[in-house]
């Protein structure tokens, strides 16, 4: 093997190799978003039974005594961010693993770009198959 060659798969190993680091970051990342998110929706709908008119609410490392429907506001409002970056970092996640893919010489995964049907779509395909 000439010097070239080897240069050449040395490059190929390592953007490999790094492409494989942002794949573990974002699956961690994804984890501790998920979490968050199940903490998120636990409050809520422990806010949502309570019968209180204030509620302890965490903002960062404070607790804080707000009314209740503020609160649940604001806890929307999170839950809301939270799953707009889950949604980023899964879209990012299907182009890092097709990418390292590619770098591997192997076909994309047939699943991951798959999109659920509009209302539109299923009514059609409803109209079309008395089975559904």
């Amino acid at each position: 093997m000439s010097q070239a060659d080897l240069d050449k798969s040395i490059k190929i190993i390592t953007k490999t190799e790094e492409l494989a680091d942002k794949i573990m970051a974002n699956k961690q990342e994804l984890t501790v978003m998920d979490k968050r998110r199940q903490e998120t929706r636990e409050a809520l709908r422990l806010m949502e039974k309570s019968e209180d008119k204030k509620v302890w609410i965490t903002i960062g490392s404070m607790l804080v005594k707000m009314e209740k429907e503020k609160a649940l506001y604001l806890l929307k409002k999170d839950q809301h961010q939270i799953e707009q970056q889950i949604n980023l970092i899964y879209s990012d996640q299907k182009l890092l693993v097709n990418k390292h893919r590619d770098l591997e010489f192997k076909s994309p995964f047939s699943g991951t770009n798959l999109k659920p049907l509009g209302k539109k779509e299923f009514d059609a395909l409803k109209a079309n198959l008395p089975m559904l």
